[in-house]
């Protein structure tokens, strides 16, 4: 079974090839925060974003996003995006990275999951490289396990709905 990651954040930009690239390597991180320690996570997370996001600091971070679970207000994923390993590698030396990694060592972190992914191995149009030009309230993460015989229809189907979502 091939296990894929779709996430649908809002509106989508249009689609062009020129602008295509893929993720060498991606993480979604799934934490449970204690509910003392929300604004404390917070704040660490939003210096992590901020400089995962600044290119002259991070220049292989291709996105950073952090999102709030509807039902847990304790649960937070983030998503995160990079060129290759070696961008992941550099993330992880950065003082940005290490507002995070303080505030895990002090326990605020009750649970925590990582799931690993990248898009090299999918079309171009797998990965969106261009901003959608609106915020959103909204995300979907659907993760779903493929049958090996169904994976090209699969991505058939999800090349049509991504390219038609971006129109």
């Amino acid at each position: 079974l091939v296990t894929v990651l779709q996430s649908l954040v809002g509106p989508f930009a249009p689609f062009s090839a020129t602008r295509a690239m893929s993720v060498g390597s991606a993480v979604l991180v799934t934490v449970d925060i204690k509910a003392d320690r929300i604004d404390d996570f917070l704040k660490a997370m939003e210096q992590d974003a901020a400089g995962s996001r600044d290119k002259a600091i991070d220049p292989g971070c291709l996105r950073f996003d952090l999102l709030r679970d509807r039902d847990n207000p304790n649960r937070f994923v983030f998503y995160e995006a990079y060129t290759d390993d070696d961008a992941v590698a550099h993330h992880k030396t950065t003082a940005h990275y290490k507002a995070w990694a303080d505030f895990k060592a002090t326990g605020g972190v009750e649970k925590q999951s990582v799931e690993k992914a990248e898009s090299a191995s999918l079309p171009p149009w797998a990965f969106q490289t261009g901003a959608t030009g609106s915020s959103t309230s909204a995300t979907v993460l659907v993760t779903v396990d493929i049958k090996a015989d169904q994976v090209e229809n699969f991505l058939k189907v999800m090349e049509a709905d991504a390219s038609n979502s971006r129109n």
